[in-house]
């Protein structure tokens, strides 16, 4: 694994400044819903907003009771400014648009998701929307 990486249950993650880089492997369990969510609400104290860039490369599916909690429970949420997705399948590009819709549609928060082929280009979208974000209103 890359230097800075380190585990999340069975998935790897990293923060860079106010992106949470997360590497996932194989299934995303409750579990490791749930360890994203507590990463999140750590940097969401620091800093104004969230950014994530998701590697979904070897993602394989997201458990239903995971997907359950994050759209019900996780409180986390509202830190997240802007969601990159990289390497995601069909199946997986579906599920997060579906997850993300049902997350806007309870907690009237949307949250900006788009899908790359890179993970630099997931980064220049990320930082656009920072800058967007903290540009003055």
């Amino acid at each position: 694994m890359d230097a800075g990486f380190a585990r999340m249950g069975a998935h790897w993650a990293k923060r860079e400044g106010s992106i949470l880089v997360v590497r996932w492997s194989g299934d995303v369990s409750l579990d490791d819903m749930k360890a994203l969510y507590d990463r999140i609400d750590e940097m969401g104290r620091e800093v104004p907003g969230v950014y994530c860039l998701f590697d979904s490369a070897h993602s394989v599916s997201v458990a239903r009771d995971a997907r359950v909690w994050a759209v019900r429970e996780a409180q986390g949420a509202r830190a997240i400014r802007g969601i990159a997705v990289v390497g995601a399948s069909f199946a997986v590009r579906v599920l997060g648009t579906m997850l993300n819709r049902a997350t806007d549609a309870l907690l009237r928060h949307g949250i900006p998701l788009r899908f790359f082929d890179t993970p630099e280009e997931g980064r220049d979208y990320l930082e656009s929307e920072r800058a967007r974000h903290e540009a003055p209103r």
